[in-house]
């Protein structure tokens, strides 16, 4: 596995429009996109994006957890899979992205990602 770098940062949000005004109207960063329903909201912090996330069931408002970017998605699960990490969400894709969620020994989430774009960061 091949780590190329912070490809985000999420952060579970219990209220969108709260967190929306706060970091889009308080703290003055500018909404990249907001999409699935209002549940997802991308800001562009060069050289990161910060995600906003409701209702997700990987992480529970009030805690964060990083997308790592990897070369390709798909290896790196296997790869991972067969020195026996969990997986706790299979690969996905989105029209962006592959993903898969995995856990660390703590039970910790940690997000693979692959932009489709092979952009980092």
């Amino acid at each position: 596995m091949n780590v190329l770098g912070i490809d985000f940062t999420f952060f579970a949000v219990s209220d969108m429009q709260k967190s929306l005004t706060f970091y889009r109207d308080v703290l003055g960063i500018s909404l990249a996109c907001l999409v699935h329903e209002g549940t997802w909201a991308e800001f562009e912090i060069n050289p990161g994006t910060l995600v906003l996330g409701q209702g997700y069931d990987f992480a529970h408002p009030g805690g964060g957890i990083v997308a790592l970017a990897v070369e390709d998605a798909k290896a790196t699960v296997e790869e991972l899979e067969q020195v026996g990490i969990h997986i706790h969400s299979p690969l996905g894709e989105s029209a962006v992205c592959f993903w898969a969620i995995i856990e660390d020994p703590d039970g910790n989430r940690v997000i693979i990602h692959q932009r489709k774009d092979k952009t980092v960061g």
